[in-house]
Order: structure tokens, then sequence, then C-alpha cells
């Protein structure tokens, strides 16, 4: 996967164990869970899919193949209703 970073039309609002993003084109909301926020940051940190798996293999001490799925998922639904933009 090429990298994915956090388009300029996403607004963020990180709350305690979760954040909301805001599409300000389509002004559509999205709420992400822990998980999805502790991808969101390191996306914003400019990680990669594979550094954000090992973030959370370490930091929420699941199996890299969940922690892969995970990624892959959410990478997805936010290319799909673009909070995020492949390439740099």
């Amino acid at each position: 996967m090429t990298d994915i970073t956090p388009s300029a039309d996403a607004l963020t609002a990180h709350l305690e164990g979760e954040a909301v993003l805001l599409h300000i084109g389509t002004k559509q909301y999205f709420r992400l869970n822990r998980t999805g926020a502790h991808i969101w940051k390191a996306l914003e940190a400019g990680a990669t899919a594979d550094g954000i798996t090992e973030s959370l293999v370490e930091t929420f001490d699941v199996p890299r193949a969940e922690a892969e799925e995970a990624v892959s998922a959410l990478l997805a639904e936010l290319l799909e209703h673009k909070l995020v933009r492949e390439g740099a």
C-alpha cells in the first residue's frame, strides 16, 4: 500500500478515547473508536501502514494479523470517504 496521509478536507477533534472527523466538503461526520483514533493519530504523525500495525500490536497487545486487518479496513473506509489520500 502506498503512503496514506490525512486529507486537507478532514478536520479532526480528538476526544478522550476517540476521535471525530468531519469532511468539510461533504459535511459528513465520522466517529472513530479508541483503535481508530490511534490509527488516525499515527497517520497524522506520518506513520506508514506497517508502522501503524506495529503500534497496534504493541499498544493493544493484539495478534499482528488482527492489527493488519484493522488498519487495512479503516484505511480503505477512510479512502472511500476521501478523508485520507494516497501518496505524499
